[in-house]
């Protein structure tokens, strides 16, 4: 006998009943009598003051994602090197003062890039251990540049759920975050993204920083991706060159659920390949042998520059 399987679908059963309404019901409830502490600060830029006392002021807490968003090569992966490297700690501080990292435990970093191959990506992945100036064991750097879009979010769900990097991830990185659908217009798919989007951070309570590119001549992210992407963002921050060279980078935090951090520049310094803050001109402060200071001519005397002082014709 051929035992027949019939599926909730043909039985007009919906997956949507009593039972999990029950439980969403707990799950989406706000107890306005609970306390609900602040989110975990993960990276704080500059400062802001607050009845007197200076804070950090939080742009990536645990539960949320933001978005770095720029014109084709103007130096999003320096940035989001120095904001690895900022929550690592180390010597990052002599890169950027400004950026700060809030790790209190040996949390896991994940650092996916979605479109180098294995050269250029370990070069990037290596920049981090070069500011933070060590080598740290749970700083995880993956290239998926050979999945098609489906299989790489078929492999970040897998990947936060693997018992390694459960409940110890707090970092998250998609540098090419548009390289998860196969068209950045696609209305369905891009609004596909951004819930997944919400979803990772609200389950795992981690923070996603996701990398994508501006639209041509404009300052919007790309595509429907980067219309859906923006208004889920806790904070969205804009790199603009100064210039045509784009040698100077300025950095804008240009939406934010939060306070927002003043404006600042960077640049990447020729003697080692790697970003600084600076001012609007490129000067970098804290590197004191960019600037050294010009040498005195000698001095000589009337008597070391002519045999017969008498001779000299003033």
């Amino acid at each position: 006998m051929i035992e027949t399987i019939i599926s909730p679908e043909d039985l007009n059963v919906s997956k949507y009943d009593k039972d999990w309404y029950n439980n969403q019901y707990v799950e989406c409830f706000v107890d306005l009598d609970k306390p609900v502490p602040r989110p975990e600060t993960i990276i704080s830029i500059g400062t802001h003051e607050y009845k007197g006392n200076s804070y950090p002021t939080p742009v990536m807490t645990a539960g949320e994602f933001s978005v770095i968003s720029a014109p084709s090569k103007s130096k999003k992966s320096f940035l989001k090197s120095q904001i690895a490297a900022s929550y690592i700690g180390g010597k990052s501080n002599v890169h950027f003062e400004n950026i700060k990292g809030h790790r209190n435990k040996e949390n896991v970093i994940i650092d996916c890039d979605t479109e180098q191959g294995k050269f250029h990506a370990q070069n990037t992945f290596k920049r981090v251990e070069k500011i933070s100036g060590s080598s740290y064991k749970n700083y995880i750097p993956l290239k998926m540049r050979h999945l098609n879009a489906e299989a790489r979010v078929a492999f970040i769900d897998n990947l936060l759920e693997d018992e390694k990097f459960r409940d110890k991830v707090k970092l998250v990185f998609i540098d090419g975050v548009a390289d998860l659908i196969e068209d950045s217009n696609d209305l369905v798919m891009s609004n596909y993204i951004a819930q997944k989007l919400l979803t990772w951070t609200d389950v795992y309570n981690i923070h996603i920083c996701i990398i994508i590119h501006n639209a041509y001549n404009t300052i919007k992210p790309t595509g429907h991706l980067g219309s859906a992407v923006v208004k889920k963002a806790e904070s969205v921050i804009l790199l603009e060159p100064t210039d045509e060279t784009k040698e100077v980078i300025k950095v804008k935090h240009l939406y934010s659920r939060g306070r927002a951090f003043e404006e600042f520049f960077f640049k990447i310094r020729n003697e080692d390949s790697l970003p600084y803050l600076c001012d609007e001109m490129g000067f970098i402060p804290n590197i004191k042998e960019d600037f050294k200071p010009e040498k005195p001519l000698p001095f000589v005397n009337p008597k070391e520059a002519f045999e017969d002082p008498d001779e000299v014709p003033f």
